[in-house]
């Protein structure tokens, strides 16, 4: 019993002197020197891998096309900025043009509208290789295009494709369907005016085809009525033929002689670092999870009997049962023993 005692308090003090134990630097080395090979390994695998898939992807080219506002809408624009101060001029003329018109133009680019126009015309479907959903062909080519507006309101218009000759004849799709939507957008105001004013002047006209039946007051009125529904129908139509301002095309696409640069090495070089961190983490998971098995192994081997048969072990345990019996009978013993003396005094 004594010696199974002095055991347990070796492991308890050997627990204890585990916990205590600093890692030093040197330790981290050790380890890292310990498992160099599988690390050197794994990086080599992710590097080589990496470099191959990005070699193996097909050739992408991209091709930019440019537009800006009308001038005449910029300098309209900047007559009513400059009526409010000057002072406020320069922010309200920047808000005006940048923000309001070229922001304009990017959501007309971005939209469902044009986005199926091009799909229709070039027909993505098929290039795409997708015969279900419409809408993969439409994030597909929006993932490939690029819309960004410059600080002096010029809108850009980068499409990526394998087709050189394609990707420059889609970014001025993107432009000519820019063009079409804005003209309907921004014509419909005066031709709702002048469809109302020729339907007003159509009815007018027609009661006074009856002329004869109505007042001589009534057809005077009508009359005037009508002349004057006629000047603001023609000035209805001036307005709307000048209020159909169509974009301006600064740069149109060309077909690109290079194609895009894969970005090889920096790609090979990022797998690089993140497999060297991963390969790492997995080393001191390694090393942590084997010191713990070595370290119940050597707690359970300063315990545990190792018996070289069966019978070895029948005679250890009625070794120990001998031995129970002994203490159990001196333990008896003595308490009878102190009974009679406890007696006698």
């Amino acid at each position: 019993m004594d010696d199974i005692q002095n055991q347990g308090w070796d492991i308890d003090k050997h627990r204890q002197a585990l916990q205590d134990d600093e890692i030093s630097l040197l330790d981290y080395f050790r380890v890292l020197y310990k498992y160099r090979r599988m690390i050197v390994l794994f990086c080599a695998v992710a590097v080589v891998t990496t470099a191959i898939v990005v070699l193996s992807l097909p050739k992408t080219y991209s091709a930019t096309a440019s537009v800006v506002p009308p001038i005449d809408i910029l300098e309209k624009e900047s007559q009513i900025a400059g009526g409010l101060g000057a002072g406020k001029n320069s922010i309200l003329r920047r808000a005006i043009d940048v923000t309001s018109i070229a922001d304009m133009y990017v959501g007309i680019l971005q939209s469902r509208a044009v986005t199926d126009a091009i799909i229709d015309r070039f027909d993505l479907m098929k290039v795409y290789e997708e015969n279900q959903y419409r809408s993969n062909v439409r994030n597909r080519l929006r993932k490939n295009t690029a819309i960004k507006v410059s600080d002096e309101g010029i809108v850009t218009i980068t499409v990526k494709d394998r087709d050189p000759n394609r990707a420059a004849a889609m970014a001025n799709a993107f432009v000519d369907e820019l063009d079409q939507q804005n003209k309907r957008l921004s014509s419909g105001q005066a031709t709702s005016k002048r469809v109302f004013l020729e339907n007003r002047l159509k009815e007018i006209q027609r009661q006074l085809s009856n002329i004869e039946n109505i007042p001589a007051r009534e057809a005077r009125i009508k009359e005037m009525l009508y002349e004057l529904l006629s000047q603001e129908y023609e000035l209805a139509k001036i307005e709307e033929a000048k209020s159909m301002p169509t974009i301006q095309v600064l740069d149109r696409a060309v077909v690109p002689e290079m194609k895009m640069p894969r970005g090889t090495m920096k790609k090979t070089a990022l797998a690089g670092v993140v497999s060297l961190m991963l390969a790492i983490f997995v080393a001191f998971g390694w090393e942590y999870f084997a010191r713990i098995r070595a370290t119940e192994a050597e707690l359970q081997g300063g315990f545990q009997f190792k018996p070289e048969s069966q019978d070895a072990v029948d005679g250890d345990l009625a070794q120990l049962e001998s031995r129970r019996k002994i203490v159990a009978t001196q333990r008896k013993k003595l308490a009878q023993e102190n009974e009679l003396y406890s007696r006698e005094s």
